[in-house]
């Protein structure tokens, strides 16, 4: 028994030892492989950032792009049911053909044509574009030769049939008629074809011997085609004797037009005009150019002995750009079959955008109301009837603003915001209606604080033939119809304090440009619509039926974007993200109440401690309830207390829900996750603006949001920092001439003196900045000579003896939109003062760094400033300012 016991009691030890030894094993393990760490500047080139780029006409497959900051970039296309991937490196290009096919043309002009049923693929080498045609049979490829002139590789996808078309010099597809234009030169003479690919049938249109026949513009349907012609002998980049040329396919004639050559045209004084942006008429009848006298442009270049500055002047003198040169294109009408032509645009009315059908020209003044202070001039519309040539002028002194006038798809209407109202213009019948005047939402962007007119909350586009027009409101989707003005509710987000948006898809915008206009895009009410929602918690994605009836689609409190449809509606794919959550993107069918994760971005993040975020609510000095983004450190815990960055730019909360790719190559130098891996808390406080007061509204809203985070958050008070760029720049330089709460702050492409900025031009937009303060982002409201006083105590320079904090300050030296002198300007007055202040100046950067080497240069020595002085960290430091 005494022995038993004892040979028991050593086997229960024994056991207990390997039993102890195991799972201390086991526990070292675990902490091993679950221990994490603060991502380091070298970690960050192991981020990427997926796009998406596409899916096929049934969403049996999804494009997406991965890339990194390297450089490296890679297409993707991913098979949505069966675990089947191809990778497409440095695609430029790329187009789905049904399910079946996939061609992507890469930076290397290498086409790759890849089989999705099969998998096989085929690469062909020297291709620089390449076409699809409209009955799915032919693919187009261009091919580079040795000589300026192109090869057109015509091939089959289905069938071992393909030609080749050598030397060509231009060509254009038709997708309507399935037709290829194309010019080639052979044995010196230069002939135009045209290819019938139904048919493979080729035309002959014209040659010549001493021509180039290049520009090909299709009419829509493909029944006539336009195209310019010149010298052979000619620079390719000079534009003197152009001729253009139209054909009409049915009849087969040519027509021809020299525009220095026609009589009582008045352009005979405009020697060698330069033709461009060819338009044919939808019904081919007419031929719509721009033109501009080029001895002008070369007399504008021309040194001269002064520089004549008249102030009544309308606008500033040339300064070589000629896109702002005093100088206007004119639009030109041309008629072929009657020899008929028209300059629509004169010195006047020097603008103008065309209706669908091209019956009707809209045309204006943007110059008559020079010179004047705001951005743009108070204009006068007109319409002219091409036809008859009558003239309505339908809209007088007109407060021009993006996004407030353009035509309908259909060209019936102008659509323009006045005075907080939407209106409609009817051309044909010259008559004004007021859309929203009864309604009792206001469709003026409420929350907009800029002075002046407000803008519009905007219009998503019309539906199919002009039928109604869309409009949102602060929250809500409006239909009105145009012919008897009844008025649909579509949304009803304002009773869950929700907006609802239309998602344009990524193939087209809500506008398309018009000449010197833009022409609203057609929404298809036939068919479900996407809409987006956000609200201060959710986020949403929405089918909009065609019975106006809203299926929810997915609903998340994080970031919700860049959504896309396919063809046959039958799939949605979008992204979904958080500060703490890496991008991923998800796939919801039509349907089906599942999700299904496609792609999650940054896998590796999980070895590395994540940053945190939260919105806080505060309120400024008069009581207005604000929110703010604050961003934790990645290693946070309450026990201690942290240093803070306060980055401002007027509201940025929204931003707390955005994943930001840790990054040292930023173009204004600052990166939250950077400082949030580099133990700091990060802070982006809203900021409401007081008319006349933008400097002292700054300091109120950042001090009381400063304040609110160091009452709820475990932050070292004496360990604060402050960085913003640009306008947020201009709002450091001043709050630290106003309070010594940060203890170092950084200022990037400020203004520091509106008196000398105000009497200063932008060469970014070739005006005085007078607009930037009166009515813009400056928010002074009035002119420096009305409110002097306002303009000396909002400059951050007329208080620089009043600075203690150390400044870090930082200029493009080729900035265009705030010059550099105003960052030299606060610089010299600090150092005159004998204040700690350090300026950075970049050569050959603008308003934000673009070169790699000046990126990374201006975000280490940002961090090194503020590890500086709100960490007493001078241990790493690269670059010393003592």
């Amino acid at each position: 028994m005494k022995n038993y016991s004892r040979n028991a009691w050593s086997l229960f030890t024994k056991v207990m030892i390997l039993t102890i030894v195991y799972f201390l094993s086991c526990t070292v393990r675990s902490q091993s492989i679950s221990a994490k760490r603060n991502a380091s500047p070298l970690d960050y080139k192991l981020w990427s950032k997926a796009t998406s780029k596409g899916l096929s006409e049934m969403g049996l497959w999804y494009l997406y792009n991965v890339s990194y900051e390297n450089g490296s970039d890679t297409l993707i296309v991913k098979n949505l049911q069966r675990p089947i991937s191809y990778i497409c490196p440095k695609s430029q290009k790329s187009s789905f053909l049904h399910e079946k096919w996939f061609c992507s043309l890469n930076n290397v002009d290498e086409l790759s044509i890849i089989d999705l049923v099969s998998g096989k693929k085929e690469v062909i080498n020297n291709a620089l574009n390449f076409e699809i045609t409209t009955d799915n049979k032919l693919l187009i490829v261009v091919l580079k030769t040795e000589s300026n002139n192109k090869t057109l590789l015509i091939r089959s996808f289905e069938k071992p049939i393909s030609y080749k078309i050598q030397n060509v010099l231009a060509y254009a597809y038709n997708a309507i008629g399935n037709k290829l234009i194309y010019s080639s030169i052979s044995a010196g003479i230069c002939r135009v074809f045209i290819l019938n690919t139904d048919k493979h049938t080729t035309d002959l249109v014209s040659e010549s011997s001493d021509e180039k026949l290049y520009n090909f513009i299709w009419q829509q349907s493909g029944g006539s085609v336009t195209y310019l012609s010149k010298k052979s002998h000619q620079a390719d980049n000079l534009s003197q004797n152009q001729k253009i040329v139209c054909y009409k396919l049915n009849t087969k004639k040519l027509y021809t037009f020299q525009p220095e050559q026609a009589t009582g045209s008045n352009l005979s004084s405009t020697s060698a005009p330069a033709i461009s942006e060819l338009v044919l008429s939808q019904d081919g009848q007419s031929v719509f150019f721009k033109m501009k006298n080029q001895k002008k442009d070369i007399a504008l270049n021309q040194k001269s002995i002064v520089q004549v500055w008249n102030a009544a002047d309308k606008n500033l003198p040339p300064t070589g750009n000629s896109k702002k040169d005093n100088y206007h294109p004119k639009i030109v009408m041309w008629n072929p079959e009657k020899q008929l032509f028209k300059i629509l645009t004169d010195s006047l009315y020097s603008e103008i955008m065309l209706n669908y059908g091209q019956k009707f020209a809209i045309l204006w003044n943007p110059a008559v109301d020079e010179p004047q202070s705001n951005f743009y001039a108070l204009r006068d519309y007109k319409s002219v009837e091409l036809a008859t040539g009558q003239e309505v002028v339908f809209l007088k002194d007109y407060s021009y603003g993006v996004d407030k006038i353009s035509l309908s798809p259909a060209g019936k209407y102008v659509t323009y915001f006045k005075k907080g109202d939407w209106w409609l213009y009817n051309i044909e019948l010259d008559t004004h209606s007021n859309l929203t005047e009864n309604l009792q939402y206001s469709f003026a962007n409420e929350e907009n604080d800029f002075v002046g007119e407000i803008p519009a909350y905007g219009h998503a586009g019309w539906t199919a033939n002009d039928k109604s027009i869309l409009l949102y409101d602060k929250f809500d989707l409006w239909e009105i119809s145009p012919y008897d003005f009844k008025t649909k509710r579509i949304t009803y987000g304002r009773e869950i304090n929700t907006q609802y948006r239309i998602i344009h898809s990524l193939e087209k915008k809500r506008q398309i440009a018009n000449f010197d206009g833009v022409t609203s895009l057609i929404i298809d009410k036939d068919k479900d619509i996407l809409v987006q929602s956000k609200s201060k918690t959710e986020n949403g994605l929405y089918r909009l039926t065609q019975k106006n009836k809203l299926i929810s689609v997915v609903s998340s409190k994080n970031k919700i974007s860049a959504p896309i449809v396919s063809q046959d509606g039958s799939t949605i794919v979008y992204s979904e993200e958080n500060f703490d959550l890496p991008p991923r993107i998800i796939r919801k069918q039509k349907n089906h109440d599942e999700l299904s994760l496609i792609y999650e971005s940054n896998p590796h993040t999980k070895h590395f401690n994540q940053g945190r975020s939260e919105v806080i609510n505060y309120r400024n000095s008069k009581g207005k309830v604000l929110q703010a983004a604050i961003f934790f450190p990645s290693d946070y815990t309450s026990s201690k207390n942290y240093p803070m960055i306060v980055n401002i730019y007027s509201r940025q909360s929204e931003k707390a829900i955005e994943y930001v790719n840790p990054s040292l190559y930023s173009s204004s130098g600052f990166n939250i996750s950077n400082y949030t891996n580099n133990g700091y808390f990060v802070l982006l406080p809203d900021i409401i603006y007081e008319s006349g007061n933008p400097g002292k509204s700054a300091v109120d809203c950042v001090l009381s949001g400063t304040k609110k985070a160091l009452e709820s958050f475990p932050i070292d008070p004496k360990a604060i920092g402050l960085i913003g760029h640009s306008f947020g720049g201009y709002e450091s330089d001043f709050i630290i001439t106003q309070t010594d709460m940060f203890s170092a702050a950084v200022a990037g492409a400020a203004i520091t003196d509106m008196v000398s900025s105000y009497l200063h031009f932008s060469e970014n937009y070739f005006r005085p900045n007078f607009f930037q303060y009166e009515s813009s982002q400056l928010r002074m409201g009035e002119s420096i000579f009305k409110n002097f006083q306002g303009y000396l105590s909002n400059s951050p320079v007329y208080y620089a003896d009043k600075v203690n904090t150390p400044l870090l300050s930082w200029a493009g030296v080729e900035d265009v939109q705030v010059h550099h002198y105003q960052t030299i300007e606060f610089y010299l007055s600090l150092r005159r003062l004998g204040k700690k202040h350090v300026m950075l100046l970049y050569p050959e950067q603008g308003h934000t760094l673009t070169n790699k080497d000046q990126q990374l240069d201006l975000s280490t020595r940002i961090m090194e400033w503020f590890d500086k002085y709100l960490k007493k960290n001078s241990s790493t430091v690269q670059y010393n300012y003592n």
